[in-house]
């Protein structure tokens, strides 16, 4: 990457300007060179204040430090076209054709590999999310958890990690006996039995249509059984019904996972009783006033945790360790948890549950996601047709569509809250950042449809041949992956022209940087917003600059360029699991 030219270039000359004792006292330098994008275009394309930080060091003022290195500074004209020292002490750099090239060059070499890295070093880390309880539909903040799972599992696969995907399963518990006595007596209610709904449980008309189902493959097959074993039968009927419900839209979503882990198996399996043994050997359980107890305050919680009530059943937190017992023995190194924002308070409990199993709490990473705000015509939507007090993800999907849904809801930061405007959503305008991004690609295709394929000239009725041939478009892409000089008849002598091209391709190089950075901050968000300013980056590029001409080699010039603006826009939009049309 450029930066990392410049790096390299401002590190020698550095180490020239020690060598040559121009630095005062310093032997090396002890920090390191960062390279950074000025907030103001005529501050230069990169910026370096290393100087400030040489100054005490040195014993001289920045503004001398940094001439001293620029005087040192060795660096083709043909990449950088000129630096400047300026007050405090900041060297700026203006950028010239030959790196803008070469990095056409590496993404045209790199192709759809283009920005992937090995940060990851192929560490195995399991990401688990959604994991709603099976007691009904998805709602929208389902929603978020799940497209931000899904995003950050293909951005950290793209970083080099080796990723799988989970869904935890709370098939036992309270929640499925509740379930369970509701499912029973609406069962019978729609075989036309005289039965009371439970006051307390779930609403009727959430649960109605899954029963529909669970009627229609089983008829009056169960009608027999008491209470007792019928709330058991149909719990696990309306169970199997609603998980099937929820497989089926988070794979209209786009998101697929590798497990769907069920927490009833833990038990059956006496995995649960394994985890409570091992705080056992390990002396992180004591018992008290009948209870089993984790000592998690020795392990940083605000206070010790029970694992097995007083009566013998266990709690979330036992059931918990013995799940993250199972993932690391599963040869995980890394685990990360996507929960809603209602979820903190059990975090430092899991914490500690990780540590006391012998593990180091660094490898479990929890991130919260906080709640959707749907609106139209500026009016918040609370309601929905038929679960009375949430909007449900299908209702979303089917009004907007997946591609918007995904944007929307992968774009902002997981600790805000997002507004999600549904009419927004909607519209076929630059005002919506996911159709616009969409857009910019199609643009691409477009302006390769345009050189590749026949035309007709309307005034004079005849159709005119394409301005590029197929054999000349073969030698066009293979001289984009051959040489960077290809690419120099791209550029505009016109400085405002110019700028529109430089800018647009600093951000196709910055791609790579982008994903690290992202991976890094678990925000896929990033690249969300990095989209979109790629997006307006070619549209102010595509206003300012003619790419078919009647110039052969500029035209195949700034092919190449548009080549690897629509290989960019289709990795990102990978990533964030949006997609690359080329029509619209």
């Amino acid at each position: 990457m450029i930066k990392q030219k410049l790096q390299a270039t401002l590190e020698k000359a550095i180490s020239r300007a020690i060598a040559d004792g121009k630095l005062g006292n310093l032997a090396e330098c002890p920090v390191p060179v960062l390279i950074e994008r000025p907030r103001l275009p005529e501050h230069g394309d990169f910026a370096c204040g290393v100087a400030m930080k040489l100054a005490a060091g040195a014993r001289m003022s920045p503004i001398k430090i940094a001439d001293a290195i620029a005087d040192c500074i060795e660096v083709d004209s043909d990449c950088v076209s000129r630096f400047t020292v300026v007050p405090p002490g900041f060297i700026n750099f203006h950028l010239g054709t030959g790196w803008l090239c070469e990095a056409l060059l590496e993404i045209h070499r790199e192709g759809e590999g283009f920005g992937r890295s090995e940060d990851g070093r192929g560490t195995k880390v399991l990401i688990e999310y959604v994991s709603a309880n099976p007691t009904g539909e998805l709602h929208i903040g389902h929603g978020r958890g799940a497209v931000f799972g899904s995003c950050l599992s293909n951005l950290m696969a793209f970083a080099g990690f080796d990723v799988k995907q989970a869904f935890y399963l709370n098939d036992c518990g309270e929640q499925i006996l509740q379930l369970g006595r509701c499912a029973w007596a609406l069962y019978r209610r729609k075989l036309g039995q005289d039965v009371a709904y439970p006051e307390e449980g779930y609403p009727e008309a959430s649960l109605s249509h899954f029963l529909d189902a669970v009627v229609a493959e089983n008829g009056d097959r169960w009608l027999s059984l008491s209470d007792e074993e019928g709330a058991r039968k149909l719990a696990d009927l309306t169970m199997a019904v609603i998980v099937a419900d929820q497989r089926q839209l988070l794979e209209r979503l786009r998101i697929r996972f590798d497990t769907w882990f069920s927490e009833r198996a833990l038990h059956d399996k006496g995995e649960v009783d394994k985890a409570l043994d091992r705080f056992a050997e390990l002396g992180k359980s004591y018992e008290s006033e009948g209870a089993l107890w984790l000592k998690a305050k020795e392990m940083g919680d605000e206070r010790d945790r029970v694992l097995r009530k007083s009566g013998g059943a266990t709690t979330y937190l036992a059931n918990d360790a013995a799940y993250h017992l199972d993932k690391f023995e599963r040869g995980f190194e890394h685990l990360i948890n996507i929960w809603g924002a209602d979820h903190h308070g059990q975090v430092p409990g899991l914490k500690a549950v990780v540590e006391a199993l012998g593990r180091d709490r660094e490898h479990i990473e929890v991130i919260l996601t906080q709640i959707v705000n749907l609106s139209r015509d500026g009016q918040t939507v609370r309601m929905s047709k038929r679960m009375g007090t949430v909007v449900t993800l299908a209702e979303v999907l089917d009004e907007v569509g997946v591609d918007a849904v995904r944007y929307y809801l992968a774009e902002s930061n997981p600790q805000n809250p997002i507004n999600f405007d549904l009419e927004l959503a909607k519209q076929q305008s630059k005002e919506n950042p996911a159709f616009y991004i969409q857009y910019a690609h199609a643009r691409c295709a477009s302006i390769l449809r345009k050189a590749l394929e026949p035309s007709l000239n309307v005034d004079a009725g005849a159709e005119e041949p394409a301005p590029v041939d197929a054999a000349s478009w073969s030698e066009f892409m293979a001289a984009y992956r051959q040489s960077a000089a290809t690419f120099k008849p791209l550029f505009e002598h016109d400085p405002a022209v110019y700028a529109h091209q430089k800018a647009l391709i600093m951000r196709l190089e910055s791609f790579p940087e982008e994903v690290s950075e992202s991976a890094a901050g678990r925000t896929p968000g990033r690249l969300a917003r990095y989209a979109y300013d790629l997006a307006n980056d070619l549209q102010k590029f595509y206003e300012s600059c003619r790419v078919i001409t009647a110039d052969r080699d500029v035209t195949r010039a700034r092919l190449g360029l548009i080549v690897a603006m629509r290989q960019v826009l289709a990795n990102v939009l990978g990533i964030i699991g949006v997609t690359a049309p080329d029509r619209m």
